[in-house]
């Protein structure tokens, strides 16, 4: 008697289910909603700022609003919406909290390495009447950076690691979310390399803590803090309005920083993220928790 093949279980039926709603229907329907052009139907005028903020980054409330609809009504999925839900293991403020602190160390981490190293001058060009729309970016970026979460360390993370150790659900996530940045300005071997090691240390941090909130905060103030907080590319994409301003015309590309992608592009990053990774693996080596890497779900329980 042949065995029932579990194809809904398999990689390339996780990612390609992934890439339909997260990249195709979802994207396709924020591009349609979330467009100048709509806006301009309807009157709603929309400083240049503003609709940065409002294209890039609320319009991907549609991919998370998708994802939680998705695995609600999906009933193999749902355990996925019940790992990134309030009250799950530590989902809760204290663990956003300490993510937010470590996205923002991170990031300003690097941006000092590239300040000490001459790559890059700021300069402060901000007015007080920029404020609402400062704190109204940190709210998008939060929906943005948490799209991506629940979708690559939710959804493709935890629906991998059914049928797959922990450990392959983890390398593909580094790969996935890579590949999701390669087509973005400025993306080159090195940046794409990065945010590969990122993606990898991302869910090392969410296995550790136990936690998707945790890489949520550390997303949230990475974005954050070099695209709004400093003026920043963020993964190649520069914001309207900002706290600090770039001088783009004396930024220079080396090791240190990347002109092109931000510092996203560079090896203060890769050291950061890398950091990260580390971190957590050393911590979870101390408490015995390595052989859980080679663990599928059931198991971990």
């Amino acid at each position: 008697m042949k065995k029932n093949i579990d194809i809904k279980n398999r990689i390339i039926w996780i990612l390609g289910v992934t890439v339909l709603w997260y990249l195709f229907i979802f994207e396709l329907i924020a591009e349609l909603i979330f467009n100048r052009t709509v806006y301009d139907a309807i009157g709603l005028e929309l400083s240049d700022g503003a609709y940065f903020v409002v294209s890039l980054y609320l319009s991907t409330i549609v991919t998370l609003i998708g994802l939680i609809v998705y695995t609600a009504v999906t009933k193999r999925n749902r355990f996925v919406l019940k790992s990134i839900l309030p009250g799950y293991k530590n989902n809760g403020i204290r663990t956003l909290m300490a993510g937010l602190l470590v996205g923002f160390v991170m990031n300003f981490f690097c941006i000092a390495c590239a300040l000490v190293h001459g790559d890059i001058k700021l300069y402060l060009d901000f007015a007080l009447d920029q404020i609402p729309l400062i704190l109204f970016a940190f709210v998008c970026v939060f929906i943005q950076s948490t799209s991506e979460e629940v979708w690559c360390r939710g959804f493709v993370y935890e629906r991998i690691n059914v049928r797959y150790p922990l450990w392959v659900a983890i390398l593909v996530n580094g790969l996935f979310f890579a590949g999701l940045h390669v087509f973005n300005p400025g993306a080159s071997v090195l940046p794409i390399a990065d945010i590969a090691l990122c993606g990898l240390s991302f869910s090392l941090a969410k296995w550790y803590t136990g936690s998707i909130w945790f890489p949520m905060g550390v997303h949230t103030a990475w974005n954050f803090t070099q695209n709004f907080l400093f003026g920043l590319p963020n993964s190649g994409l520069v914001s309207e309005v900002s706290v600090f301003t770039l001088d783009a015309a004396t930024a220079r590309t080396n090791l240190i920083y990347n002109s092109a992608f931000g510092v996203e592009g560079a090896l203060p990053a890769v050291f950061a993220d890398g950091a990260l990774g580390i971190i957590c693996l050393v911590l979870a080596a101390k408490k015995g928790r390595l052989k859980e890497l080679t663990m599928k779900k059931q198991q971990l329980g």
